[in-house]
Order: C-alpha cells, then structure tokens, then sequence
C-alpha cells in the first residue's frame, strides 16, 4: 500500500503499474408470514450489494402459497424467490387454504345415479349418495382401485381432490327350458342372463314328433318354435310336443294280378307288413315306392315314417332271351330280353367299322346266315352272333429320304395298334409326322389305332447349330462371325484388336483351336468360340537434367491404359522445373501422373536455386535496415540496422526467433528469409487499474521521459 488517499501524487522514476482497491456495502434482509399457523418463511440474513439472496416459503398441510410482498407489494410468485440485493427490507410469505374438486361417476353409467361432487375446502366433510337403477344393485365406492365404503351414502373429510366411483352390477336371472315329452325334441336358450337380456329360446322336435307350443306356469306363451323373451327374473319354459301317425295305402299292379293287405293307420316308428298274393298265372314281381323298388319279398315289413301308397306289381310267366356278339367289338346285337310264351322274338346284329358279320349260332349250331333271325318263344334261350375282322395296309415314308430311316409301316387288323419308328441320320432330326398334309405326331415313336388304309409321312429337319463368339477380355477387341449355321456349314470368326491390345488365339468349347486372326471351321454342334486379347506392355524411361541436380522414381513396365507416377526430387541446391517428353513441355509438377499409351523417355529439368532475404523494421518509425535481395544458395548475406533520433537498437529476429544483438549480422542463405531488427524508444509507460474492475476509476496513467535508458535496457 502507497496511500490511503482517493488522489495520489508521486516523481516518475520507472515503469510502473498501480492498483486502487475498494470495498462493497452489505444490507439485512428479514423475512414474515402472514399468518404463522399457515406456513413457515426461511432465507434472509445480511448480504451484500449485488449478492443473491434466496427466500423459501413452506405452507402447512391444507394451505398453499400464494407470494411475496414488500412494503404491502407483490414482488414474486416464485417460492423459492432468489433477487440481487440493492438494499435491506422486510418480505412476507403469502399462504391461502386449499380447495379441492369432488367428482363422482357411475360404473355402468347405466347402473344408476350419484349426489355429492363439488368443490370443498381443506378439512371439511363431503357426503356422497349412490342411487341403483331398476335392475342393478349397488355395490361399493371406490377411489382409484381403492374400495373406500360398502354403503351407498358415504362421508369423508376433503384433504385431496379425488374422483370417486359408485360401483353397480346388474342383475343375473336363470331361464330354464324343458321337452315335453322329453324324447318329443330337444331345446336351447336356457341360462343365467343379466337383467334385460334379450334371449332366444329354440325348440327342434325329434323325428315323428311335431312341436305344439312353449308354456310357463301351465300357461301357453307362444306357438312359434323360435320364442325371444327379455329376461327380468328367474323363469321355466316348456316345448311341447305330440306324436305323428300316417296312413298307410296299397295297392295291386295289375289290379288283376293279385290281392294285397295290411294297410290303415299307423303311429311314427310303428311296425307295418304288408302281404302280395299273386292270382293264378301271375308271379309277384316286387313292391315299390314312387316308382322305386322297396322289396322283393310278398311279405314287406318296414317303420312307418311317414304316409306312403306301396304297390305290389304282379307279371306274367315268361322266358329270358339273350343275345351276344363274338368278338365282344366286332358289332352290336338287339332284340334279346325276356318274353311271354309263344310270342315273336326278332335278333338284329349290325357290324362296328373294321367288321362283318358273319352268322347266328344257338348252343355252338349255325341257325341263321342272315343279320336279322325272327323265332318263336318257348323257352329260355341264348344265342351269339358272330363278326370278323377286316384288313388294313398302312405305309410310311422320310422326307427327305436322307433325312433318316422308317420302321413300323405293313398289314393290319382293323382296331389293331400299329407304331412306326422316325429314326434321324446324322445331322438332322427328327420334326414330325403327317398324314394327308396335316401334322398327326411330333413324336419320333408314334401309335395308332388302325381303322383304315393309310400312309404317313415322317418329316425331318437338318440340324442347326449356335455359334457364339465372344472377346476376352470384352474391351480387348472386336469379333465377328457369330449366328446360327446349318449342320456342315463352313463358320468364319475374325478378331479386331483395340488400341492397346494384340489378338493371342482362338478358343472353341474352352480348348484352343488356332492362331490365327480369322479361323475357319466346318459346324457339327453348338460352339462358343472366344477370341483371346492380352494388353500391350510400353516401357517407360526418365532422366534427370543436369544428371546430379535430382533424383527420379516410377519408371518401368506398364501395361497399356496403366497410370505410371514420376517423381522427380531435386538435390541441394535445386529446384525442379518441368518434365518434357521429345523436347515438349508435359507437366510443371514433380508428381507427374499419365496414362501410358506407349513406350517413352521423360527428361526432369532442374535449375540452381536462388532465395530471397526480405528485411523488416519493428517498430517502423524506429529506424532502416539494409542488406536485402536475391542471393544464391549457401551465400553470405550481411544487413545492418540504422536507429533513428530517439530509438536504440535492441535485436535481430528470424521466424521470432532473436539471432543478434549487434546492429551488424552476417548469415548463409539457405533459404528464402526474412529478418527484422527490433528497436525502442528511450522513454517510461505508467499504467494503473482498479481491483475489483468495479470497485472505482483511475486516472493519471502516460508515457514519460526516461534518462539514461541505454544503462537499464538488458537482453
């Protein structure tokens, strides 16, 4: 400390730097309630200016707070309530009772009505009242998932807001059904259902029975089998059923062929039997039903189920005739069947295509030669007629001749199967066959059932073969040739080399088969012929000008369409200039990429290297340097530093780096440089601040002469 004073005067003797120093105010802050059985308020104390302070209100249970006030002033709403202190004062922490919302719901909704809800404050009592509709029945209160009350009028004292929940539950009621008589049906719909439920009650009645109606207490309440009720309470229903019967009719066909009996009246599932006996020169045939046959027994005893008319038919006596063909598909025969005695039987036999007929025989004897025989019938008889076959010539043919070899063609049965062969000669193949013009088969074994003279055709088509012809690799060159060729065809496949590439051998089916740039084969298959390319090599070379001012990397062998990289890096002493290719320029860069085309020599051009040394003045009105320019590499470069009225020379610097102290320097030039020569003024800078910054103002701070500066000025 040099002065307690606001102002202080002192002699400049130095540099120097002062420092004012300052203190801060404090106030005391209290803090109130506005009514202590309502909460509590914490914070306060004494603070200084511009420091926070930080008040906490805490309310009692059922009070809330509400703000702060200074000096009867709302000041804040926030609790805690943080400010900057600017001076002292007295705040109140503001608290008010709680209200709280009483909602209540019905659970159904349709279970019945709540009283009570509304707003209330802390600590009074609320009184709720569930009310159930018709056909529910209260069952508790409940708040969240909580059961707080088996009453319907609950009490409670207010401490929260809460939403309480009257639970109902409807009403359950048993329907029972039941079949009268029991086996008369059977019934659904019975149950527990919930008050109002609508139900369907479903009467089926058994087999033979028929449904009469539904009764409750004796009483009848519907005839309809489906009956829907509304449930309200418990209940029984009964389905009633009663007993079918059915009349039962017979009668004889023909009415003269005998008499019938057992028919009348008869309950479902009652055994009825009815009895045929056939007049004299009749037989009982059978019973029917709607035209269908029941029975074959004149005694016919079956459940009854239904009413039904049964007729017992009656026929004369007669006699079987039948009648074959032999062979079974060398014709058809008509008119056998049975007959009564001593009526006309007529036989006709008709040949099938392919047949003729030949005879009528009885038990192995000839007994007519004529396709339609009449007789008279007097007893059971069988009779054949006999058929032969007729013969088929069936003949076949290549087309071309030389297109391959036919089998199978001769004479034939009719009906008989016939199969001709087509058999390809080498290089063709078989294509189809054909009768008359049109196609018939594209089988080369085909079959036919013979039923008539015939000739056929087996038509063959000389193979053709695929010839791809293919470059590898696909940008080595051109190929052509490729197409489909006829069996023995002479193929000619030429290759074109691209820029870079030479044409190596041809490859057919993976194996090589020639040299030569155009290849020249007969066709017998499918072939894939592949003309092989291979990158032409260029040799790359590079040398440096003059041969010992650098040295060069990346020559070599390169494929064509390779990137080949020169590097050319210089000696001491050098600097790199260009790259030239035949003696014209191709690139100032030495990192020279290309794409090689070809073999070529490069040249890497160098030049000794020179370097500039550039001065600089700090700061610029302190003096002038000389010793600047272009000087080789290695040479000396001297400068010199000249100060101006007022100022001495202090240093030299390179890069910010100090080198000398002496106004002369001489160095070797490597490089390009640059080298300033620092100076001062021969005077003394005051300066002064406060602490803290805003604690206060200071005044006074300058520049003043200062004696004998080159004495006290060291490095």
């Amino acid at each position: 400390m040099v002065s307690t004073d606001s102002a202080y005067s002192f002699t400049v003797v130095e540099d120097a730097a002062y420092v004012a120093n300052f203190q801060i105010n404090s106030y005391t802050i209290t803090v109130d309630v506005n009514n202590t059985e309502w909460g509590t308020a914490t914070g306060g104390g004494v603070i200084n200016h511009f420091e926070t302070c930080t008040l906490t209100a805490t309310p009692a249970e059922g009070y809330h707070f509400v703000n702060w006030t200074l000096n009867g002033d709302v000041v804040s709403t926030n609790n805690p309530y943080s400010f900057e202190v600017h001076g002292a004062g007295n705040y109140i922490a503001n608290f008010a009772i709680n209200t709280y919302e009483i909602t209540t719901t019905a659970n159904p909704a349709a279970g019945g009505t709540v009283t009570g809800a509304g707003t209330y404050s802390h600590g009074a009592t609320c009184t709720l009242s569930a009310t159930a509709n018709t056909g529910y029945t209260f069952i508790n209160w409940t708040k969240g998932s909580d059961v707080v009350s088996t009453d319907p009028t609950c009490s409670f004292t207010v401490v929260e807001a809460a939403t309480y929940v009257a639970n109902f539950q409807i009403n359950s009621y048993d329907v029972s059904v039941s079949a009268n008589p029991a086996e008369g049906g059977n019934v659904t719909g019975g149950g527990s259902y919930t008050y109002g439920t609508s139900v369907t009650l479903t009467a089926n009645a058994s087999e033979g029975y028929t449904f009469m109606n539904w009764t409750r207490n004796g009483s009848e309440v519907s005839t309809s089998p489906n009956y829907s009720i509304t449930v309200t309470e418990d209940a029984d229903y009964v389905a009633n059923f009663s007993l079918n019967s059915y009349q039962i009719t017979a009668t004889a066909n023909p009415t003269n062929g005998g008499t019938v009996s057992g028919d009348g009246t008869y309950d479902h599932f009652e055994t009825c039997t009815l009895i045929a006996t056939p007049d004299q020169n009749y037989l009982f045939l059978n019973w029917t039903l709607n035209g269908s046959v029941v029975s074959t027994s004149p005694n016919y005893s079956f459940t009854v189920t239904g009413a039904a008319n049964y007729v017992a038919n009656f026929v004369p006596n007669e006699f079987t005739i039948s009648a074959t063909a032999q062979p079974s598909n060398g014709g058809t025969v008509t008119g056998d069947g049975v007959y009564n005695y001593g009526t006309t039987c007529t036989l006709s036999a008709t040949s099938n295509i392919g047949y003729h007929f030949i005879n009528w025989t009885k038990d192995g004897v000839v007994v007519s030669t004529s396709t339609s025989y009449s007789f008279t019938v007097t007893e059971d008889g069988s009779y054949v007629a006999h058929f032969d076959h007729d013969d088929c010539l069936i003949t076949a043919a290549a087309d071309p001749t030389v297109g391959g070899t036919i089998t199978g063609d001769g004479t034939y049965h009719y009906n008989q199967i016939c199969t001709l062969s087509a058999i390809a000669n080498e290089g063709y193949s078989f294509a189809y066959w054909y009768k008359d013009g049109i196609m018939v088969s594209n089988r080369p074994s085909f079959s036919i059932t013979v039923t008539e003279n015939a000739h056929y055709v087996a038509r063959f088509m000389i193979n053709n073969h695929y010839v791809s012809v293919t470059a590898n690799p696909t940008n080595g060159g051109s190929v052509t040739g490729e197409g489909a060729y006829h069996y023995g065809e002479t193929c000619t496949v030429t290759a074109f080399a691209t820029n870079g590439y030479h044409f190596v051998r041809w490859t057919k089916n993976g194996i090589q088969v020639s040299t030569d740039i155009a290849y020249t084969f007969t066709v017998t298959e499918d072939a894939d012929v592949v003309g092989h390319f291979a990158l032409n090599q260029c040799q790359i070379e590079a040398v440096a000008d003059p041969a010992n001012a650098g040295s060069i990397t990346g020559t070599g062998s390169y494929s064509y369409g390779e990137t080949a990289t020169l590097n050319a890096t210089a000696h001491t002493g050098y600097a790199f200039v260009n790259w030239t290719k035949d003696g014209n320029v191709v690139s100032t860069n030495a990192s020279y990429s290309f794409t090689v085309t070809e073999s070529a020599n490069y040249v890497a051009h160098f030049t000794s290297s020179t370097h500039v040394v550039t001065t600089g003045v700090y700061p610029s009105a302190g003096g002038y340097v000389t010793g600047a320019g272009t000087y080789a590499h290695g040479a000396s470069c001297t400068v010199n530093a000249t100060p101006n009225d007022g100022y001495v020379f202090v240093k030299w610097t390179i890069n910010g780096q100090q080198v000398s102290m002496q106004p002369s320097y001489t160095f070797t030039v490597n490089e390009n440089t640059r080298i300033t020569a620092h100076f001062v003024v021969e005077s003394c800078t005051i300066t002064a601040e406060a602490s803290p910054e805003e604690g206060g103002e200071v005044s006074g701070m300058g520049v003043f002469e200062q004696l004998h500066v080159k004495d006290v000025l060291s490095f």
